[in-house]
């Protein structure tokens, strides 16, 4: 440790570890198509849900969240309905894709159980995983 000791070569930092889930209720990988509308809008916008779990998704999709805090309706496979209120937790942009951390509001007893008996029938092999 001499008066010119911060000129040495630095110590090459430890390789940053794998993702590592912070969440207390780990999200299934799902990836699936799916479709949302926003209360009060004609249209459905196509879209995908990269993760979920029973306190809420990701989602990624070509066009910007008009509303932070929404009431959605959100189709996946055209059999699953979800008529849930939503908001926005995090967001990045990832080459022209929007990539929303979603968190529900509000969501009825009925709808969480109609995402345990989807993730049950439609994607098993993520789903097991976490029982």
């Amino acid at each position: 440790m001499g008066l010119f000791s911060f000129l040495q070569k630095k110590k090459d930092l430890p390789p940053k570890p794998a993702f590592v889930e912070k969440r207390l209720l780990p999200r299934w990988k799902i990836a699936a198509p799916a479709k949302i509308k926003w209360h009060g809008s004609k249209d459905y916008l196509t879209c995908e849900v990269r993760d979920l779990n029973m306190k809420g998704f990701s989602l990624a999709m070509t066009e910007k969240i008009p509303e932070v805090n929404a009431r959605v309706e959100l189709y996946f496979n055209e059999k699953h309905f979800f008529d849930i209120e939503i908001s926005v937790t995090w967001h990045r942009e990832v080459k022209a894709k929007q990539i929303y951390g979603i968190r529900f509001s509000k969501i009825r007893y009925s709808d969480k159980e109609k995402i345990y008996q989807m993730m049950k029938e439609n994607f098993s092999g993520c789903f097991e995983r976490f029982l």
